[in-house]
């Protein structure tokens, strides 16, 4: 549910006043940078895909009803316009290394288990083996702590179509991931 002051904020920006939209980019920004670094591992591309994303979100604001929440709205720019970064970096070959940020170190971090370096890089491995929309999913899920109906409605796709790219997802992490369950 969208608040008051958001509704209030999107109608001035849609208006043209550009300070009701810096708001409402202060409102969402930090998660959606966060989400960037999930999408892209890479801190350079996360943050062109945070500027990018934000810069579509202002040319389309007009189109924007206030009928959806406007996360929603944002998170959904945000994962398509990953998506076609993506696409575009492999069709230019110009994939640089991968910077050591993950936010998956933040859950080894918070774990106490001497092995939680070689568990973190290991669900690392294996999220870069799942296909572009099931990794999607499964940061969303994950990550993010999205529910089911908040992914669907980011990616555009039903709320089975989610709950099958997560059961596929689990079913090759847990394969990949097999000699690191616990007895």
């Amino acid at each position: 549910m969208m608040t008051d002051e958001t509704k209030q904020l999107i109608i001035n920006a849609q208006s043209g006043d550009s300070k009701a939209f810096h708001r409402l980019v202060a409102m969402h920004d930090e998660r959606i940078m966060v989400l960037a670094y999930q999408l892209m591992k890479n801190e350079q591309e996360a943050e062109d895909l945070y500027q990018e994303s934000f810069v579509k979100a202002f040319k389309s604001l007009h189109t924007f009803r206030l009928e959806s929440s406007f996360y929603t709205w944002l998170y959904r720019i945000t994962v398509n316009t990953a998506i076609n970064m993506k696409h575009k970096l492999a069709r230019m070959r110009l994939q640089e290394p991968r910077e050591d940020f993950d936010p998956l170190d933040i859950i080894a971090a918070s774990s106490q288990d001497k092995d939680s370096g070689e568990i973190t890089q290991a669900v690392k491995n294996a999220a870069d083996t799942l296909p572009e929309k099931q990794r999607t999913v499964f940061i969303l899920k994950y990550l993010q702590q999205m529910k089911i109906r908040e992914i669907a409605d980011i990616m555009d796709i039903g709320d089975g179509t989610v709950k099958k790219y997560l059961f596929r997802a689990m079913e090759k992490m847990r394969t990949e991931l097999k000699e690191y369950r616990y007895v």
